[in-house]
């Protein structure tokens, strides 16, 4: 592995069936008698919904929340896991499976019924955790109903525009699952090694929720410092910590004790305050990952 590279040590997200893959193996590492059955069948779901293949919803069509958001937050959730397992507060078997379900279900209220003609499912960003709380009811019902609730309330807990405690918790280990879920989806989209192409995405979604509060792709580039530091806020207080553990993750699959992802999003901070350096005119030259930059310019033509 690639050590100076911490891009290279969070792996390839773009490919579910290596995600889904690393996920058994982590979970299998701390706990090797674990059932993934429930979680497979997550996966199968995620996999026939977001494709087009559930009838009665259309495929996935959100710019930025798409599969391989949902990949880097399971993938992420995983690692978080196994890093509070390391440290001495390891969950149980359902609630393992609580923060992982979770983790694939928190996005899917973007996804959009046939009934729901016009948009690419952004409209619904404001109401799209509730909605995802919705469909997994409804599709992941065979769930135990213990199960199903704290998997509701780890989906509910992904709406970051909230303080925690708008989510009542039974008990400490179904507050831990949705607490490490919530760090896993802020940490796994920043740490990214195409973050700062896919903000641009980001822009093209908030445009569609009306969300405003960006002039411009340039103006959403040169606030996302400003929402780094508030979202380590949220991390660090609202969220408890968490994210240390995943250094102590890395140390034992790894042998090195480092936080790849904080590493990772330093990374992306540092080259972000140089693009954002360069004159608009430029700047879209110094993103060149991902052909994310052809998508966003074919976009703004299209605008």
């Amino acid at each position: 592995m690639n050590h100076d590279s911490p891009f290279a040590a969070l792996g390839n997200v773009s490919d579910t069936g290596e995600v889904e893959a690393q996920v058994a193996g982590i979970v299998r590492s701390f706990a090797p008698g674990h059932d993934l059955a429930r979680v497979r069948q997550a996966f199968g779901l995620l996999d026939s919904a977001f494709d087009g293949g559930l009838p009665g919803y259309q495929r996935l069509k959100t710019l930025y929340h798409n599969r391989t958001h949902t990949n880097e937050v399971v993938l992420c959730t995983a690692r978080m896991l196994h890093g509070l397992h390391l440290a001495g507060q390891g969950l149980d078997a359902d609630h393992v499976d609580a923060a992982l379900i979770g983790a694939l279900m928190h996005d899917v209220g973007y996804l959009m019924s046939d009934e729901e003609a016009s948009g690419t499912g952004a409209q619904f960003t404001a109401s799209h955790v509730m909605r995802g709380v919705d469909f997994t009811r409804r599709h992941l019902a065979s769930l135990p109903p213990d199960l199903l609730e704290t998997t509701a309330k780890v989906i509910m807990l992904t709406d970051h525009r909230k303080h925690p405690d708008w989510v009542k918790f039974d008990n400490l280990q179904q507050q831990r699952a949705a607490y490490a879920t919530a760090t896993a989806d802020l940490i796994g989209q920043m740490a990214n090694r195409e973050y700062l192409e896919r903000v641009l995405l980001l822009y093209f979604e908030f445009e569609e929720a009306q969300m405003g509060g960006f002039a411009d792709i340039h103006d959403l580039l040169e606030k996302t410092t400003a929402f780094y530091r508030m979202t380590r806020g949220r991390l660090d207080t609202d969220l408890k910590g968490l994210s240390v553990h995943l250094a102590q993750h890395f140390g034992e699959q790894t042998g090195a004790e480092r936080n790849f992802y904080q590493e990772s999003i330093d990374r992306n901070l540092d080259y972000l305050n140089r693009v954002v350096e360069t004159d608009r005119e430029h700047r879209l030259e110094r993103l060149r990952r991902g052909h994310v930059v052809e998508k966003v310019l074919d976009l703004k033509v299209g605008d």
